[in-house]
């Protein structure tokens, strides 16, 4: 009598998100670094709100690249590490509102947090059920929702950057001397 022994499988089960987790992590980076680049360059910005600035754009240009390579590569890249990432990146968003100067919009701090919440979510989702194939219309949906969240959220960044202690805002270029 003789057993067949089954080869042992090296192979790591791939993990697909479904199409829309990737877009959605555009729109998360898209406003990470937003957020970043407002904390930096806001007008009362002290040592640590620069450097959750720089976080948040560091964390916001990974998952930008992240969702590159997801619709890439076709399958979930790092799904551990892209989970972790989202999170840190929550934390360093609502940091930034508790920072000195607190010019981080509530607005797209609460868009950030939803979103990251939704990547999370499909990424978790795509590990237990993969998505069989990317769906160009899932694309085409999750584009046109992000765009209409994310594009207000980045016009806000920038009016909570240059707000003054007062409450006035101020203007971007001075036209002093002309």
């Amino acid at each position: 009598m003789t057993t067949v022994a089954e080869a042992p499988t090296t192979e790591r089960a791939i993990t697909r998100a479904p199409s829309w987790v990737p877009v959605a992590a555009w729109g998360f980076g898209l406003v990470a670094v937003a957020l970043g680049a407002a904390s930096i360059v806001a007008v009362q910005a002290d040592t640590l709100s620069r450097v959750l600035g720089v976080a948040a754009t560091v964390l916001g240009l990974a998952a930008l690249a992240w969702g590159a390579a997801s619709l890439l590569l076709d399958r979930t890249p790092t799904p551990r590490g892209a989970v972790a990432g989202v999170f840190v990146g929550m934390g360093v968003a609502v940091a930034l509102l508790a920072t000195a100067p607190g010019r981080a919009s509530i607005l797209a701090v609460a868009l950030l947090l939803g979103l990251g919440v939704t990547v999370a979510c499909g990424i978790v989702r795509g590990t237990r059920h993969p998505s069989r194939r990317s769906s160009l219309w899932g694309l085409f949906g999750a584009a046109a929702v992000v765009t209409v969240l994310v594009v207000p959220a980045l016009g806000v960044c920038q009016g909570a950057a240059l707000l003054d202690a007062d409450g006035t805002v101020l203007p971007v270029i001075t036209h002093d001397g002309h």
